[in-house]
């Protein structure tokens, strides 16, 4: 445990050198834990890598990439110290934003130079600890799938962005211009085609990304890209495979005590484990009402039939924060919901001793979906209905999008059109931080947001916000940096 923690501390200080002022830079040798002391063993390499997978814990990669439904149309967010998430709502988006404009940033970073760290130490040691490629390899391409995450959570907010392919050796060494988008994706694809090539061909379940995960990565990388036919061939490889199939409960899928473990859904995830790793998702969502669901979204569920709408969400009346819960108990949370609605999606809802809590009594260390078969199959639909001028028959895009709806209780189609999709997407996907990618990816944030009316007034979007500021801290650090156009 020790040993683990200092490796943890080294991968903080690596992870972070280059965000620092250059006066800095002796508080970060690189002497330390290298492999004269610590990659001994394939047990140094597992402690190495669980490293890694905990700067995934950063950037809005983990629960508070839910947040960032609160700059879109699908939620109003009012809590004090996310405010930002607001001011980002009515078009308040600056190089000095802060929150998720700077965070992000910052924090993708960190999860790259801990991968970089890694594979630097790794790359010198593996011979001497593997007698097969193979098994080396498995390694490298889980913290090659990780590097990949992280760059993408760059490339899809900021475009072009400094790309360090490997551990450099100076503060000045990172201060380089930023490269193009193009060779950023390119970057991304390279590990994930390594990772698909090298990580194992079996279901998720131990928290480590699988074939699967950076098959499923992939495809993401490219419909954000609108490269259509990488999109059906990824996604059309994890159905064909068999391994992953829609649960039977959506409390499975986001709630630990109802089945998170080897859920067949699961493709990726970031894990948590109590005590020493929990969030406050439970807390800020549900028992604060920070981040309330808007009737515009509410709208686009068929209220009476959606049996998501009736898992996720609960109407109490503006300003109002009492309601009925499963047990029949009136129970009673600490703020009222300023839309008339509360987000339980996130919420142990089915625990009765929950509602004996008090508010820090709610963080919770539920894993963090990233990837899931749902999405998987949506992806494959919109995949097959661009190749197709917007709409398609195709038989097994038409039973995807049909399972996904016969779950929900709804009817079954025969053919699927980019606007069902669109809305199949933002029903079942609310609350996963993935509405602001879409937004930015179909180019329809500016009307949709235009047009969108909150608690707190009329939001505004310009076309500059497409494409995220560098932070002006990282500028001030890396003067080489060109800001976007318009800021």
């Amino acid at each position: 445990m020790k040993i683990n923690k200092l490796f943890n501390l080294a991968l903080v200080l690596f992870g972070s050198f280059y965000l620092t002022s250059c006066h800095e830079m002796d508080l970060f040798p690189q002497d330390q834990l290298g492999p004269d002391n610590f990659w001994k063993s394939e047990r140094d390499i597992e402690m190495g890598l669980t490293g890694v997978y905990s700067k995934m814990r950063n950037g809005y990669m983990d629960w508070n990439m839910y947040w960032l439904e609160g700059i879109t149309d699908n939620a109003y967010c009012r809590h004090g110290s996310q405010m930002v998430f607001f001011n980002m709502q009515q078009g308040y988006i600056e190089p000095t934003t802060g929150g998720p404009v700077s965070d992000i940033y910052a924090g993708s970073y960190v999860g790259i130079s801990a991968c970089n760290v890694f594979l630097k130490n790794f790359y010198q040691v593996k011979e001497a600890i593997f007698t097969s490629d193979s098994d080396a390899n498995k390694y490298e391409a889980e913290v090659r799938f990780l590097r990949a995450y992280c760059y993408f959570n760059l490339a899809m907010h900021y475009g072009d962005v400094p790309l360090y392919k490997e551990l450099l050796d100076t503060i000045d060494d990172y201060k380089v211009k930023q490269s193009s988008a193009e060779d950023v994706y390119a970057f991304i694809n390279e590990d994930l085609d390594f990772a698909i090539e090298n990580l194992e061909d079996v279901a998720y379940a131990s928290g480590h990304a699988v074939k699967s995960s950076a098959k499923a990565l992939k495809a993401r990388v490219a419909l954000f890209r609108g490269d259509w036919k990488t999109v059906e061939d990824e996604t059309k490889g994890i159905i064909n495979a068999g391994k992953n199939k829609l649960a039977d409960t959506y409390e499975s899928i986001f709630i630990k005590r109802e089945g998170q473990a080897n859920n067949p859904e699961i493709i990726f995830s970031i894990n948590y484990l109590n005590p020493d790793y929990r969030h406050n998702a439970e807390m800020e969502f549900y028992y604060w009402n920070a981040l309330t669901p808007t009737k515009d979204l509410i709208d686009i569920y068929d209220t009476e039939k959606d049996t998501r709408f009736k898992s996720w969400y609960v109407y109490v009346g503006k300003g109002e924060k009492t309601w009925t819960n499963p047990f029949g108990e009136e129970v009673e949370m600490e703020q009222t919901s300023l839309t008339g609605y509360v987000l339980l999606k996130h919420f142990d809802k089915n625990n009765k001793s929950i509602y004996a809590n008090t508010a820090y009594d709610f963080r919770t260390d539920n894993n963090i979906i990233v990837l899931r078969y749902a999405d998987v199959l949506l992806m494959y639909v919109e995949a097959m209905l661009e190749q197709n001028n917007g709409v398609t028959t195709d038989p097994l895009a038409v039973q995807s999008f049909n399972s996904i709806r016969e779950r929900a209780g709804l009817e079954t189609l025969s053919s699927v059109t980019r606007d069902g999709l669109r809305n199949e997407r933002r029903r079942e996907l609310a609350f996963e931080g993935l509405r602001h990618f879409d937004l930015v990816r179909w180019k329809i944030a500016k009307d949709v947001m235009n047009n969108l009316v909150t608690p707190g007034g009329p939001c505004h979007f310009e076309d500059r916000y497409y494409v995220w500021p560098f932070p002006q801290s990282e500028i001030d650090i890396n003067p080489k940096l060109d800001q976007k156009s318009g800021y």
